[in-house]
C-alpha cells in the first residue's frame, strides 16, 4: 500500500487520469445494451425474458471472472489486467457488430465482453488505487476513478436514448469497440506503470487455507451478502431501467433528463461515499446507502410516472457509488495485502450472483405481468434486507489485516 506523502507524482496522476478514462469508456458496454435493449431483442427476434438471457450471462461471467481478475491483478499487477481487459472488450464488441447470429452474440457480449469489463473495473482499479494513493486518500481517489463510470452514464445513454431513430446499435458496438483497442490500448500501455502487487509467487493456484482465511473473515459474509443486494439492484437499472421508462410512456426527452439525473446523482454519490468513508465507520456509511436505495425503489413502484421516475433516479443515483465505495474501501482495510484481490473479486462475485437472477426473473415477470412493478418491489426488499445485514452483521470498522501473514502459500 502507498504510504509516505500524500501528494501524488504527476506519472501516478498520469496513471489515475488513463484509468479514469478506462473506467469511463468501459460505461458504454452495459449501457448500450441499457437503451437499445427492446430494439435488440427484436432485431434478433427474442422475447424480452429471452433476450435477457444474454445479460444473465454477462452478468455471471462478470462475477465468476471478477475473483480471477483479483488473483491475477495480486500477482501481475494492474497494469497487464487492464491491457487485457482493453484487448478483449475491443475484440467482443467488433464481434457482437459484426455477427448476425443471436447465440454469438451471447457468446461475445456475455462472455468475452463481460470477461473484459471485470478486468477494466472495479477490482484492477481497486489494486491500483491500493498500490498508488496513501491510505488517508485511498476512499476519495477510489471514489474519483469509479465516478468515471457515472459520467460515462451521464454522456453516454442520453445520447444513446437519441441516437436512437438515427444510427443502429451495430454501428454503435463497433465503433465503441475501435476505440478500445485504439487510443484506450496505447494510453493504457504508455501511461500506466508496472505495479507487482507485493513479492509473491507469480504461479499457483490459491491455497485451501488461503480460501479458508478469506471466507472465514468477519467481514466476508456481511459485505457478501448485502453486495448480493448491490447486484440485484443494479441489474435493473442496467438492464430493465429505460425499458421500465418507455413502458410508462416517458418520452425520449424525459427518459433522457431523468438518464442525466440519476448519472450527477450517482457521480456525487461516489465523492460523498469516499469523504465518509475516510472520516466515518464504514459499515454504518455502507448500511445507510442500502436503506437509501431501498426507499428509491419503493417511490418508483408507488409512482409509475414523471415524478416517479425523477425522485427514484435522484435517490437511487445518491445511493449507486456509495454502496460500491463503501464495500471496495471496506474490503482494501479488512484483507491482507497479499490477497485483497481475491477477497475483493470473490464479493463482487456474490454481487454479480443477486444481478444474474435479478436480471432474469425482471424479465421474465415482465413477460409474464406485462408490467415491472412487481420486480421493482421485489429488488426494493432486497436492498431492504442488504441494509439490516450490514447494520446487525457488520463491524462497523474493519479489524486491521495482517499484510504477509495472508500470502499465497508458494
Amino acid at each position: 500500500m502507498a504510504s509516505g506523502a500524500t501528494r501524488l507524482s504527476q506519472a501516478s496522476l498520469r496513471a489515475l487520469s488513463v484509468a479514469f478514462a478506462i473506467v469511463f469508456c468501459s460505461a458504454a458496454i452495459k449501457s448500450i445494451v441499457q437503451v437499445f435493449f427492446v430494439s435488440m431483442a427484436k432485431s434478433f427476434g427474442q422475447t424480452r425474458g429471452g433476450f435477457a438471457l444474454s445479460a444473465a450471462v454477462f452478468m455471471a461471467v462478470f462475477g465468476i471472472a471478477s475473483p480471477i481478475v483479483g488473483w491475477v491483478g495480486d500477482r501481475t499487477g494492474p497494469k497487464r489486467v487492464l491491457v487485457g481487459g482493453l484487448q478483449a472488450a475491443g475484440l467482443a464488441l467488433l464481434g457482437c457488430a459484426l455477427l448476425p447470429s443471436y447465440w454469438l452474440f451471447v457468446a461475445f457480449y456475455g462472455i468475452v465482453a463481460a470477461s473484459a469489463l471485470a478486468a477494466m473495473t472495479y477490482v484492477p482499479v481497486g489494486i491500483l488505487v491500493d498500490r498508488m494513493v496513501p491510505e488517508k486518500r485511498m476512499g476519495i481517489a477510489y471514489a474519483a476513478l469509479t465516478s468515471a463510470a457515472a459520467i460515462g452514464f451521464i454522456v453516454l445513454s442520453p445520447s444513446w436514448v437519441f441516437a436512437q431513430e438515427m444510427v443502429h446499435w451495430r454501428q454503435v458496438f463497433f465503433g465503441t469497440g475501435l476505440t478500445f483497442l485504439l487510443p484506450l490500448q496505447i494510453l493504457a500501455v504508455r501511461y500506466l506503470p508496472d505495479l507487482p502487487a507485493a513479492q509473491l509467487p507469480a504461479a499457483g493456484l490459491p491455497s485451501g487455507s488461503t480460501l479458508r482465511k478469506i471466507v472465514t473473515t468477519r467481514a466476508f459474509v456481511p459485505l457478501s451478502l448485502g453486495f448480493c443486494g448491490c447486484g440485484a439492484t443494479m441489474a435493473f437499472i442496467d438492464v430493465h431501467m429505460v425499458a421500465h421508462f418507455q413502458d410508462v410512456a416517458l418520452t425520449p426527452p424525459q427518459i433522457a433528463a431523468v438518464m442525466v439525473a440519476f448519472g450527477v446523482a450517482e457521480w456525487l454519490s461516489g465523492f460523498i461515499a469516499g469523504w465518509l468513508c475516510d472520516r466515518l465507520p464504514k459499515g454504518s456509511v455502507i448500511a445507510g446507502f442500502y436503506a437509501l436505495r431501498a426507499l428509491s425503489l419503493f417511490l418508483l413502484a408507488a409512482m409509475p410516472n414523471l415524478t416517479g421516475a425523477t425522485a427514484f433516479a435522484v435517490v437511487f443515483g445518491f445511493s449507486y457509488m456509495g454502496t460500491v465505495v463503501g464495500t471496495s474501501t471496506y474490503t482494501l482495510s479488512a484483507f491482507g495485502e497479499a490477497n485483497r484481490g481475491l477477497a475483493f473479486g470473490g464479493i463482487w462475485m456474490m454481487h454479480q450472483l443477486g444481478a444474474v437472477l435479478s436480471a432474469q426473473l425482471g424479465a421474465s415477470s415482465f413477460d409474464t405481468a406485462a408490467s415491472y412493478r412487481g420486480a421493482i418491489l421485489a429488488v426494493g426488499t432486497v436492498a431492504a434486507v442488504s441494509a439490516i445485514v450490514s447494520f446487525t452483521m457488520l463491524p462497523p470498522i474493519p479489524a486491521p489485516a495482517a499484510a504477509t501473514a495472508e500470502a499465497v502459500d508458494a
